[in-house]
């Protein structure tokens, strides 16, 4: 209904405001917040050891957020191959991490899967740094700085749902074109690209919430549910290649066998949710988001429209 006033509702700080019809400056906001969250996170708990994982989470959404306007965006390349060489840095460090989480998980099983995680666990992966190396995180943090401090200044070619609708399309073409690819070949990091696209479509979806956030909400529950999948998938198959060549056959043969089910359960998961999620064509997801976006724009939001709170699923 034009004109209705949701005062119920609360919107979250990383969306789009209905009071920016250009969208110039929600954008530079919610880019310069997450970056800045990055940066704090990295200053205030250097040993924590969730650092590496919400300092990629934060590159990640920021991403994400840039995908969604590249078409109009001149300075895309840039700062995406900025963020993407940051988040490169750090990744060695973080997939360490995720092994040993991995192995912890698979070694609660009392069979022959089980003993051989807990041996191999004890032999690559002890325990967690105490904190990630010094160089790392500064060359990190320089890159971060750099990006954030220049999107103060980011301008787009276009306004409004033209600056939205043509990198949304993208991201969802991309998710689906990577899914079928998946399908076809099976392969690891098929897998793994796939997700990228999915995590960027999920982000896309929590920035649009507030067009409807009854639909937008649910749609991106599967995406991040989807999102989940394929990241476990992926530290599996990071599991499975860091294997040790010390450990008996017969304890190599049963954690494979074990990683390679769980893999495919996964899999079975992730098409069941990516076939529901992707089912339409992007052209026309992106004429029905842009016809809720309208009716959004014209709706009363004096009383400041507010949003359901969504909460995160570990990445």
């Amino acid at each position: 209904m034009l004109g209705r006033c949701r005062c119920k509702e609360a919107r979250m700080p990383f969306q789009f405001d209905p009071k920016d019809p250009r969208i110039t400056k929600t954008v530079r906001h919610i880019a310069r917040d997450e970056l800045r969250a990055a940066l704090d996170r990295l200053s205030a708990a250097p040993g924590e050891g969730s650092l590496l994982h919400g300092l990629r989470k934060h590159i990640k959404k920021t991403r994400g957020l840039l995908r969604l306007v590249a078409p109009v965006f001149p300075g895309f390349h840039r700062e995406n191959a900025v963020l993407r060489d940051a988040a490169a840095g750090i990744s060695e460090l973080r997939d360490a991490e995720v092994m040993r989480i991995s192995l912890l998980r698979l070694g609660a099983a009392e069979d022959a899967a089980g003993l051989a995680a807990r041996q191999m666990l004890a032999s690559v992966a002890p325990e967690p740094p105490a904190a990630p190396p010094t160089a790392a995180l500064a060359a990190f943090g320089e890159r971060i700085a750099e990006v954030h401090d220049r999107a103060a200044h980011w301008e787009f070619e276009k306004k409004g749902w033209e600056a939205l609708a043509p990198g949304l399309a993208t991201t969802f073409h991309d998710a689906r074109k990577r899914m079928a690819r998946a399908a076809r070949d099976g392969d690891d990091e098929h897998f793994h690209a796939w997700r990228s696209r999915v995590k960027h479509h999920w982000y896309q979806a929590r920035l649009l919430l507030p067009i409807w956030p009854e639909m937008m909400s649910a749609h991106a529950d599967i995406a991040d549910r989807l999102g989940e999948a394929l990241g476990q998938h992926h530290d599996l198959a990071v599991l499975a290649r860091a294997m040790p060549d010390h450990l008996s056959p017969e304890a190599a043969v049963a954690l494979s066998t074990r990683i390679e089910d769980e893999k495919k359960r996964l899999e079975t998961l992730s098409f069941f949710l990516g076939e529901r999620l992707f089912a339409e064509a992007p052209e026309a997801l992106v004429a029905r988001w842009g016809a809720w976006y309208a009716l959004w724009r014209q709706e009363d939001h004096a009383c400041d429209p507010a949003l359901p709170e969504v909460e995160e699923a570990e990445d």
